[in-house]
Protein backbone atom coordinates (compact mmCIF):
# COMPACT_ATOMS: atom_id res chain seq x y z
CA UNK A 1 0.00 0.00 0.00
CA UNK A 2 1.27 3.62 -0.40
CA UNK A 3 3.08 5.22 2.31
CA UNK A 4 2.59 9.08 3.13
CA UNK A 5 6.60 9.57 1.13
CA UNK A 6 5.14 7.87 -2.01
CA UNK A 7 2.41 10.27 -2.41
CA UNK A 8 4.84 12.85 -1.75
CA UNK A 9 6.95 11.71 -4.72
CA UNK A 10 3.90 11.93 -6.85
CA UNK A 11 3.89 15.71 -7.06
CA UNK A 12 4.55 16.72 -10.06
CA UNK A 13 4.14 13.32 -11.30
CA UNK A 14 1.47 12.41 -11.66
CA UNK A 15 -2.29 13.82 -10.78
CA UNK A 16 -2.67 11.85 -7.43
CA UNK A 17 -6.59 10.07 -7.55
CA UNK A 18 -8.49 9.52 -4.42
CA UNK A 19 -11.88 8.89 -3.59
CA UNK A 20 -13.93 8.31 -0.63
CA UNK A 21 -15.06 4.95 0.76
CA UNK A 22 -17.07 4.09 3.74
CA UNK A 23 -17.67 0.33 3.24
CA UNK A 24 -15.67 -3.10 2.66
CA UNK A 25 -17.65 -3.88 -0.54
CA UNK A 26 -16.91 0.05 -2.29
CA UNK A 27 -13.44 -0.23 -0.90
CA UNK A 28 -12.46 -3.25 -2.49
CA UNK A 29 -14.21 -2.26 -5.99
CA UNK A 30 -12.17 0.91 -5.63
CA UNK A 31 -9.05 -0.73 -4.84
CA UNK A 32 -8.83 -3.44 -7.22
CA UNK A 33 -8.62 -0.94 -10.26
CA UNK A 34 -4.94 -0.09 -8.96
CA UNK A 35 -5.74 3.25 -9.62
CA UNK A 36 -6.74 5.11 -6.61
CA UNK A 37 -3.85 6.68 -4.60
CA UNK A 38 -5.99 7.55 -1.97
CA UNK A 39 -8.90 6.28 0.04
CA UNK A 40 -10.44 8.67 2.60
CA UNK A 41 -13.47 7.38 5.20
CA UNK A 42 -14.49 11.11 5.41
CA UNK A 43 -17.05 12.37 7.06
CA UNK A 44 -18.86 12.86 4.40
CA UNK A 45 -20.08 9.63 5.21
CA UNK A 46 -23.00 11.28 7.74
CA UNK A 47 -24.61 13.44 4.74
CA UNK A 48 -24.40 10.47 1.90
CA UNK A 49 -24.88 7.19 4.02
CA UNK A 50 -26.83 8.43 6.76
CA UNK A 51 -29.06 11.31 5.34
CA UNK A 52 -27.74 14.27 7.98
CA UNK A 53 -27.86 17.47 6.96
CA UNK A 54 -24.23 18.10 8.03
CA UNK A 55 -20.90 16.25 8.99
CA UNK A 56 -20.87 17.26 12.31
CA UNK A 57 -22.78 14.84 13.58
CA UNK A 58 -20.90 11.72 13.39
CA UNK A 59 -20.02 9.66 16.32
CA UNK A 60 -16.27 8.63 16.26
CA UNK A 61 -17.10 5.13 16.91
CA UNK A 62 -19.18 5.04 13.79
CA UNK A 63 -16.57 6.22 11.64
CA UNK A 64 -14.09 3.64 13.35
CA UNK A 65 -16.43 0.86 12.56
CA UNK A 66 -16.53 1.70 9.04
CA UNK A 67 -12.93 2.36 8.28
CA UNK A 68 -12.05 -1.35 10.01
CA UNK A 69 -14.05 -2.77 7.11
CA UNK A 70 -12.24 -0.55 4.70
CA UNK A 71 -9.14 -1.32 6.12
CA UNK A 72 -9.94 -5.02 5.77
CA UNK A 73 -10.31 -4.22 1.82
CA UNK A 74 -7.56 -2.07 0.63
CA UNK A 75 -3.96 -3.66 -0.24
CA UNK A 76 -2.88 -1.35 -2.68
CA UNK A 77 -4.07 2.68 -1.89
CA UNK A 78 -3.48 4.99 1.07
CA UNK A 79 -6.46 4.58 3.94
CA UNK A 80 -6.91 8.27 5.33
CA UNK A 81 -9.50 8.53 8.56
CA UNK A 82 -10.97 11.71 8.59
CA UNK A 83 -10.99 12.98 11.98
CA UNK A 84 -14.40 14.26 12.80
CA UNK A 85 -15.85 17.35 14.74
CA UNK A 86 -14.42 17.31 18.10
CA UNK A 87 -11.91 14.61 18.07
CA UNK A 88 -9.12 17.14 17.85
CA UNK A 89 -9.89 20.48 19.55
CA UNK A 90 -7.11 20.35 22.22
CA UNK A 91 -3.21 18.75 21.62
CA UNK A 92 -4.44 16.05 24.22
CA UNK A 93 -8.07 15.45 23.21
CA UNK A 94 -6.35 14.83 18.99
CA UNK A 95 -3.24 12.24 20.78
CA UNK A 96 -5.68 10.07 22.58
CA UNK A 97 -8.36 9.89 19.89
CA UNK A 98 -5.60 9.43 17.21
CA UNK A 99 -4.59 6.44 19.11
CA UNK A 100 -7.92 5.34 19.63
CA UNK A 101 -8.03 5.24 15.42
CA UNK A 102 -4.95 3.84 15.34
CA UNK A 103 -5.37 1.18 17.56
CA UNK A 104 -8.90 0.61 16.55
CA UNK A 105 -9.32 0.67 12.60
CA UNK A 106 -5.52 0.89 11.59
CA UNK A 107 -5.53 3.72 9.13
CA UNK A 108 -2.17 4.85 7.41
CA UNK A 109 -2.87 8.29 8.11
CA UNK A 110 -5.53 11.08 9.62
CA UNK A 111 -6.73 14.34 8.36
CA UNK A 112 -7.59 17.58 10.28
CA UNK A 113 -9.37 20.31 8.83
CA UNK A 114 -7.93 23.50 9.86
CA UNK A 115 -4.39 25.86 8.92
CA UNK A 116 -2.30 28.01 11.13
CA UNK A 117 -5.02 26.84 14.73
CA UNK A 118 -4.51 23.14 14.05
CA UNK A 119 -0.51 23.21 13.23
CA UNK A 120 1.08 22.30 16.69
CA UNK A 121 -2.15 19.77 16.74
CA UNK A 122 -0.62 18.54 13.43
CA UNK A 123 3.19 18.44 14.95
CA UNK A 124 2.03 16.87 17.93
CA UNK A 125 0.44 13.83 16.11
CA UNK A 126 3.13 13.38 13.26
CA UNK A 127 5.60 13.21 16.61
CA UNK A 128 3.78 10.13 17.45
CA UNK A 129 4.05 8.21 13.61
CA UNK A 130 1.05 8.98 12.59
CA UNK A 131 0.81 11.12 8.83
CA UNK A 132 -1.24 14.17 8.95
CA UNK A 133 -3.23 14.87 5.64
CA UNK A 134 -3.99 18.80 5.59
CA UNK A 135 -7.19 20.25 4.89
CA UNK A 136 -7.66 23.96 4.57
CA UNK A 137 -9.72 26.35 2.17
CA UNK A 138 -13.59 25.54 2.83
CA UNK A 139 -13.71 23.94 6.40
CA UNK A 140 -17.23 21.46 6.52
CA UNK A 141 -16.84 21.07 9.92
CA UNK A 142 -16.96 24.92 10.41
CA UNK A 143 -19.33 25.85 7.72
CA UNK A 144 -22.32 26.36 10.17
CA UNK A 145 -20.11 30.15 10.66
CA UNK A 146 -18.63 29.80 7.26
CA UNK A 147 -21.10 28.83 5.11
CA UNK A 148 -20.44 26.77 1.72
CA UNK A 149 -19.19 29.58 -0.39
CA UNK A 150 -16.23 29.99 -2.54
CA UNK A 151 -12.68 30.58 -0.46
CA UNK A 152 -10.25 33.38 -1.68
CA UNK A 153 -12.27 35.22 -3.16
CA UNK A 154 -11.07 38.54 -1.12
CA UNK A 155 -7.28 39.95 -0.78
CA UNK A 156 -7.63 39.09 2.99
CA UNK A 157 -9.17 36.02 2.87
CA UNK A 158 -6.65 34.70 -0.17
CA UNK A 159 -3.28 35.97 2.37
CA UNK A 160 -5.02 33.88 5.14
CA UNK A 161 -5.49 30.66 3.16
CA UNK A 162 -2.22 30.74 2.28
CA UNK A 163 -0.45 31.30 4.96
CA UNK A 164 -2.83 28.00 6.27
CA UNK A 165 -1.15 26.51 3.38
CA UNK A 166 2.98 27.24 4.80
CA UNK A 167 2.15 26.46 8.32
CA UNK A 168 0.28 22.71 7.67
CA UNK A 169 3.88 22.31 5.41
CA UNK A 170 5.96 23.56 7.70
CA UNK A 171 4.10 21.37 10.73
CA UNK A 172 4.50 18.01 8.91
CA UNK A 173 1.58 17.50 7.15
CA UNK A 174 2.02 15.03 4.36
CA UNK A 175 -0.34 16.78 1.45
CA UNK A 176 -2.94 19.34 1.90
CA UNK A 177 -6.77 19.38 0.56
CA UNK A 178 -7.84 22.89 -0.74
CA UNK A 179 -11.61 22.58 -0.96
CA UNK A 180 -13.42 25.15 -2.70
CA UNK A 181 -10.45 27.49 -3.25
CA UNK A 182 -10.45 30.07 -6.26
CA UNK A 183 -8.68 28.43 -8.63
CA UNK A 184 -5.15 31.04 -9.16
CA UNK A 185 -5.07 30.82 -5.48
CA UNK A 186 -4.50 26.93 -5.42
CA UNK A 187 -2.39 27.45 -8.20
CA UNK A 188 -0.59 29.79 -6.65
CA UNK A 189 -0.76 27.36 -3.15
CA UNK A 190 0.82 23.97 -5.25
CA UNK A 191 3.74 25.56 -6.75
CA UNK A 192 4.88 27.38 -3.68
CA UNK A 193 4.46 23.99 -1.17
CA UNK A 194 6.63 21.04 -1.64
CA UNK A 195 4.17 18.74 -0.14
CA UNK A 196 0.93 17.60 -2.51
CA UNK A 197 -2.08 19.45 -2.75
CA UNK A 198 -5.29 18.01 -3.30
CA UNK A 199 -8.34 19.84 -4.57
CA UNK A 200 -12.07 19.56 -4.17
CA UNK A 201 -13.94 22.37 -6.78
CA UNK A 202 -10.74 24.21 -6.46
CA UNK A 203 -10.06 24.58 -10.26
CA UNK A 204 -7.47 22.32 -12.62
CA UNK A 205 -4.03 23.27 -11.03
CA UNK A 206 -4.17 20.87 -7.70
CA UNK A 207 -1.60 18.25 -8.04
CA UNK A 208 -4.21 15.32 -7.37
CA UNK A 209 -8.14 15.26 -7.07
CA UNK A 210 -10.27 13.85 -4.34
CA UNK A 211 -14.45 13.02 -5.05
CA UNK A 212 -17.22 10.88 -3.19
CA UNK A 213 -17.54 7.88 -4.76
CA UNK A 214 -20.64 7.88 -4.83
CA UNK A 215 -21.35 11.37 -6.77
CA UNK A 216 -19.30 10.26 -9.42
CA UNK A 217 -20.74 6.61 -9.77
CA UNK A 218 -24.33 8.70 -9.91
CA UNK A 219 -25.47 7.46 -6.78
CA UNK A 220 -26.06 11.11 -5.27
CA UNK A 221 -29.48 12.63 -6.91
CA UNK A 222 -28.72 15.51 -8.07
CA UNK A 223 -24.54 15.45 -7.93
CA UNK A 224 -22.75 18.76 -6.75
CA UNK A 225 -22.36 21.13 -9.03
CA UNK A 226 -18.82 20.64 -9.26
CA UNK A 227 -18.77 16.63 -9.94
CA UNK A 228 -19.17 15.31 -13.80
CA UNK A 229 -20.80 12.05 -12.38
CA UNK A 230 -19.40 8.89 -14.88
CA UNK A 231 -22.65 6.48 -14.58
CA UNK A 232 -25.79 6.33 -13.16
CA UNK A 233 -26.03 3.48 -10.71
CA UNK A 234 -29.19 5.43 -8.77
CA UNK A 235 -31.00 4.60 -12.24
CA UNK A 236 -29.67 1.21 -12.15
CA UNK A 237 -30.46 0.00 -9.00
CA UNK A 238 -33.67 1.38 -9.33
CA UNK A 239 -34.31 -0.50 -12.73
CA UNK A 240 -32.68 -4.08 -11.50
CA UNK A 241 -35.14 -4.15 -8.18
CA UNK A 242 -38.10 -3.11 -10.38
CA UNK A 243 -36.84 -6.27 -12.01
CA UNK A 244 -36.62 -8.29 -9.45
CA UNK A 245 -40.04 -7.89 -7.98
CA UNK A 246 -41.41 -8.23 -11.30
CA UNK A 247 -39.82 -11.60 -12.05
CA UNK A 248 -41.14 -13.11 -8.85
CA UNK A 249 -43.83 -16.07 -8.82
Amino acid sequence: MRTAQEIVNLKGKKKIICLTSYSYLFAKIVDETGLVDVILVGDSMNEVWFGERNTTTIPLDVMIWCARSVRKAVKNAMVVFDMPFGTFWSKEVALKNVVKIVKEADPDAVKIEGGKDVSEIIKEIVKIGVPVMGHIGLLPQRARITGYKKQGKEEESAKRIFEDALCVEESGAFSVVLESVESELAKKITQSIKIPTIGIASGPYCDGKIAVLEDIVGLTQPPPKHIKPYDNLAEKIYNAVIKYAENQE
